[in-house]
C-alpha cells in the first residue's frame, strides 16, 4: 500500500528509494532539497522536476539550485497541454471560485501532477513529492491527482505536518550558502492567472497594497480613452480577436496585455480550505476576465432558461470539485465533458469596451441567438394568433389570493 509522508522528520528518517520532487527553484522546494541532502545520514536520491507552464525567465536558476544540492534535474514544458485541455475546461465552466475570481493554480496543479507521474514511472521513482502546506488547496490538488493517476506511488508532502516560517527557511538556506530573494509575498503565476499571497495579504483586514500588482494598471494610471475589441467564439471557445484567428495561447497573451493596460482583471477574495478556515488570495487575470464576460453574454443569448440554469449548476459543481483537487475524479471528468457538449451552440461574436477596470459588452451576434429581434417580423406575426386570456389566467392561477376558491 502506498505510503503518505507528512512531516520532515518522517521523510528524513525513512526516505524513499528515489523521490520525484516538483521543483520550481523557489523557497519551499529549495529548502526541502537542502534538507534532503544535509539532514540525513545518507543522501536521498532526488530528481527535481520543473514543470514549465508559460514563460519562466528564471528556470536556469532552478537547474543551478538542483545541481547545488546534488539532485538530478528535469524540465518539462507543458504549456501546450495547458492551453489544449485545461484553459478550455475553465472557459466552458466560466470557472470563477464562488463567483469571486478566476481559478488559477486549480488549472496547473493537476497538469503538474500528470507530468510528475509520467516522469516517476519513466525514472523508476517510488515517490512523488511537493511542498504545499495545509493552508493551500494545492496540497489536495497535487496529492489527489497523483493518487488518481498512480495509486501505487508514495506521496511526500512534508510541509503539511512541519510548519516552518519563510524566515526559517531563508535562514536555513543562507547557512548553506544559498541566497534567495526574500520577498514578503509568494507569487504563483501562469498565463491564465497570477496569484499573490502571504505577508500583508494574509489578512483581508489589511488594506490592499498597490505594489503587489504587475499585470494590471491602477485606475488613476489607466488610459483616458477606452479600448474596444471583438471576440469570436466557436462552440464556446474564443478563436479570433478583432477578426484575426489566433491560437488560444496567443489570444490570452494579447488580452492580458490589452486588458491589463486598462486595469481590468484585479480580484481579491477568500478561499475555503479543507479545515474550515479561509485563505486570503489576491490575483490578476485580465484575459480571463474579458473572455469570461464575453462567454457568459453569448451563452445567455443562446441557451433557453432550463439549459442556462442546468449549465450554471454543473459549472459551479465542477469548479468546486477541481478547486479541491478532484480534476481526475470520475464526476469531474463527466461534468467537464457535459459542459463542453453544452457549449456546442455557443457560437458568435461579442464586442467589448475596456475602460477604467471595467469590461462592458457593447454588442453581440449569434446565429443561434434566441433574442426575438433576430426573428424579425415573423415573431410578431406568430404571436398574433396566441390566446392571451387563457395564458394569462393559467399564469396567474397560483397567485390568486384565496387558493380554496380558485376559478379559471
Amino acid at each position: 500500500m502506498a505510503r503518505f509522508v507528512a512531516t520532515l522528520d518522517e521523510l528524513l528518517s525513512r526516505p524513499p528509494r528515489h523521490l520525484l520532487l516538483l521543483f520550481s527553484g523557489g523557497l519551499d522546494s529549495s529548502y526541502l532539497l537542502h534538507r534532503l541532502t544535509a539532514g540525513t545520514g545518507r543522501p536521498v536520491p532526488v530528481t527535481a522536476l520543473n514543470v514549465r507552464i508559460g514563460p519562466q525567465p528564471d528556470s536556469g536558476r532552478a537547474a543551478e539550485l538542483a545541481a547545488r544540492f546534488d539532485a538530478s534535474y528535469r524540465e518539462v514544458d507543458a504549456t501546450g497541454e495547458f492551453f489544449a485541455e485545461f484553459v478550455p475546461a475553465a472557459v466552458h465552466a466560466d470557472a470563477y471560485y464562488q463567483g469571486q475570481f478566476p481559478v488559477g493554480s486549480t488549472l496547473t496543479r493537476p497538469l503538474m501532477a500528470r507530468v510528475a507521474v509520467a516522469a516517476a514511472r519513466e525514472l523508476g521513482c517510488d515517490a512523488v513529492g511537493h511542498t504545499a502546506t495545509y493552508m493551500q488547496n494545492s496540497a489536495a490538488r497535487l496529492s489527489r491527482s497523483v493518487a488518481a493517476l498512480d495509486p501505487g506511488l508514495d506521496l511526500v508532502v512534508p510541509f503539511l505536518g512541519s510548519n516552518l516560517s519563510r524566515e526559517a527557511k531563508l535562514a536555513g538556506l543562507r547557512a548553506a550558502g544559498v541566497e534567495l530573494a526574500s520577498g514578503v509575498h509568494s507569487v504563483d503565476a501562469n498565463p491564465w492567472s497570477r496569484v499573490i499571497e502571504n505577508g500583508s495579504l494574509e489578512s483581508p483586514e489589511n488594506r490592499l497594497a498597490e505594489q503587489v500588482f504587475e499585470w494590471t494598471r491602477p485606475a488613476p494610471d489607466c488610459p483616458v480613452e477606452p479600448a474596444e475589441l471583438e471576440l469570436e467564439f466557436r462552440a464556446g471557445l474564443p478563436v479570433t480577436l478583432d477578426g484575426r484567428r489566433q491560437p488560444l495561447s496567443e489570444l490570452v497573451a494579447s488580452l492580458n496585455t490589452r486588458a491589463g493596460e486598462h486595469g481590468v482583471g484585479r480580484f481579491s477574495g477568500l478561499e475555503d480550505t479543507p479545515f474550515g478556515v479561509k485563505n486570503h488570495e489576491v490575483r490578476e487575470s485580465p484575459a480571463a476576465a474579458v473572455i469570461t464576460t464575453a462567454h457568459r453574454a453569448l451563452a445567455n443569448a443562446v441557451f433557453p432558461t432550463a439549459d442556462h440554469a442546468v449549465r450554471a449548476g454543473i459549472a459551479t459543481e465542477w469548479t468546486n470539485l477541481v478547486v479541491h483537487g478532484g480534476w481526475f475524479g470520475h464526476l469531474a471528468r463527466c461534468l467537464a465533458g457535459c459542459l463542453a457538449e453544452l457549449d456546442a451552440p455557443v457560437t458568435g461574436s461579442v464586442q467589448l469596451r475596456l475602460h477604467y477596470a471595467t469590461v462592458t459588452v457593447l454588442r453581440l451576434e449569434s446565429g443561434n441567438g434566441l433574442y426575438y429581434t433576430r426573428l424579425g417580423g415573423q415573431f410578431h406575426d406568430l404571436m398574433q394568433g396566441y390566446s392571451y386570456p387563457a395564458w394569462h389566467r393559467l399564469a396567474t392561477l397560483a397567485d390568486r389570493a384565496d387558493p380554496a376558491n380558485l376559478e379559471l
